[in-house]
């Protein structure tokens, strides 16, 4: 019996502590969610240094950004991906670059610039931005949403490293902008 009462006693304190335990990583984990909403014009940019990035090292191209999305308003949107690169003729990603979004998988395989933007601050003389259109999705109700970039490119970005890296092309953000109709 007495041990049968020790036994008890153990567990209640466990419980306890797990208890008290999962309450503060719950406030911690609502404390540093943050979603990434809408700009006034309705595009959301969705920067790699603002992603939760997963690497694999064994499998690059199973790289992944993910972003947790606030999307104001309904709509059909554009998806560009924006590469700071050497040379706009040829980008040079390996393999295809995927995008989910709810039940949607984009598969984009070719990587081309579709635009190119000139005199974007902090790219130096080495570096140009090239911006890619690779689909689009459709928004049927306002909310929040998971959007995950997956591909080889997808790996920690810093612009100050820009100028000292000897990548010939990096991976800066995935776009999302409205149709207007």
């Amino acid at each position: 019996m007495r041990i049968m009462k020790e036994f008890f006693v153990i567990v209640l304190i466990l419980v306890f502590a797990s208890s008290c335990g999962n309450r503060n990583n719950d406030s911690n984990i609502d404390q540093s969610t943050s979603f990434i909403t809408q700009q006034e014009d309705g595009t959301v940019v969705l920067d790699l240094e603002k992603a939760y990035l997963l690497e694999d090292s064994l499998h690059p191209d199973m790289n992944t950004a993910e972003w947790s999305v606030r999307i104001k308003s309904k709509g059909r949107y554009e998806l560009w991906l924006t590469s700071y690169t050497k040379d706009t003729m040829d980008l040079q990603y390996e393999g295809p670059v995927y995008i989910n979004f709810q039940d949607k998988r984009i598969k984009a395989e070719t990587i081309i610039g579709n635009e190119i933007v000139l005199d974007t601050p902090g790219l130096g003389d080495m570096y140009f931005r090239a911006d890619s259109k690779l689909g689009s999705i459709y928004v049927e109700n306002p909310g929040d949403y998971n959007i995950q970039l997956v591909g080889s490119k997808v790996r920690p970005f810093e612009t100050t490293a820009l100028s000292n890296s000897t990548r010939h092309t990096e991976l800066r953000s995935l776009i999302l902008k409205p149709i207007t109709e």
